[in-house]
């Protein structure tokens, strides 16, 4: 049985069985991406927030508002003309502009782990990258002016990407992807090759092998979600392209999320404190995620004791008084100077 139904012969129509279920999604989608951004951005300071740190924000609120307002065009989109060319839009502004994101997070992560020592644009790896993302600016402008978007002879809106536009997308998103990751894991086995250690009780083991997972994941979801455009050849119903989008922007952030959260209990990361192999190891995966250890300063810090000159024991030797002196004062804490 049907769930559309016309009001008092007004020609207004409820919702079918796919629209409530892509409003379920969309709402959910958008409470989960709100708790991943709540999540990053709980505790933080605008002085701890590094290059890094700012894309996986942007990325987070990019998806967070590509849900919403999918949402609000999901519902709003049949005989609707306006609607449906917005939830076109949306598809290329914050879908598009997500994915430009995670590129640019990607080569920030080979950054840290190739040349972190060396400013980001005099490294010749990273001003490639750059350039490898230009042809993107060349789909971008094929995703908005090669599209599909009408409304169908019972008021459904259709949308999508023509060939022109989808298969370069699809061919470029797979390969970058695949080139990044592998990019960013290459150095990463490096380091476990070369360690002394065994580097797979180090955080930056779990780190690599989180980030292969989280790779695989969003690429076959990404891959799968454009060549579903390529196969319809740009002829989806709006709510479906729509929902199967924010689907493909919430995994991703779950995925990043779950990369760039360090969920190692304390005492397993004190188990290793005074080991230099596995400090030397976790120490690169620190800038690649956003829980990073606080450093005890106190721990490091030195004072320097000022001795008089005119100290002296009770058999007037200065030698043994001065060596008296510097023995009481190390018991003495900091404050009391």
């Amino acid at each position: 049985m049907s769930t559309e139904y016309t009001s008092m012969g007004l020609g207004i129509v409820g919702p079918d069985v796919l629209e409530i279920i892509s409003e379920f999604i969309s709402l959910t989608c958008i409470s989960v991406l709100a708790s991943a951004l709540g999540s990053k951005t709980y505790g933080e300071k605008v002085k701890t927030i590094n290059y890094g740190r700012l894309l996986v924000i942007l990325l987070y609120f990019m998806s967070w508002a590509f849900a919403v307002t999918s949402a609000v065009v999901v519902s709003t989109n049949n005989n609707n003309m306006t609607s449906c060319t917005l939830g076109m839009l949306s598809c290329d502004i914050f879908y598009a502009g997500s994915k430009i994101v995670i590129y640019a997070w990607l080569i920030e992560r080979i950054h840290l782990v190739t040349a972190v020592k060396t400013s980001r644009l005099k490294t010749s790896i990273y001003q490639i990258h750059l350039l490898l993302l230009c042809p993107y600016i060349i789909i971008l402008a094929l995703m908005l002016t090669y599209r599909n978007i009408y409304l169908e002879a019972d008021g459904k809106c259709t949308i999508g990407l023509q060939l022109v536009a989808s298969i370069p997308l699809l061919v470029y998103d797979f390969i970058f992807n695949l080139y990044l990751t592998w990019l960013f894991m290459s150095p990463l086995m490096n380091v476990g090759l070369t360690s002394r250690v065994n580097w797979k009780r180090s955080r930056l083991y779990k780190l690599a092998r989180r980030t292969l997972v989280a790779s695989i994941v969003s690429l076959l979801i990404s891959f799968a979600n454009v060549l579903v455009v390529v196969i319809t050849h740009g002829h989806e119903r709006g709510l479906v392209c729509l929902t199967m989008c924010t689907l493909d922007v919430t995994v991703n952030v779950v995925t990043i999320h779950w990369v760039t959260t360090n969920n190692t209990p304390k005492d397993k990361k004190d188990k290793h404190s005074n080991n230099k192999a596995f400090d030397h190891i976790d120490h690169i995966s620190t800038d690649l995620t956003f829980d990073t250890d606080e450093v005890d300063i106190d721990k490091y810090k030195f004072k320097f004791v000022h001795l008089p000159s005119n100290i002296h024991d009770g058999n007037g030797s200065y030698d043994s008084a001065k060596s008296t002196y510097i023995s009481e004062s190390s018991t003495k804490p900091f404050g009391t100077y």
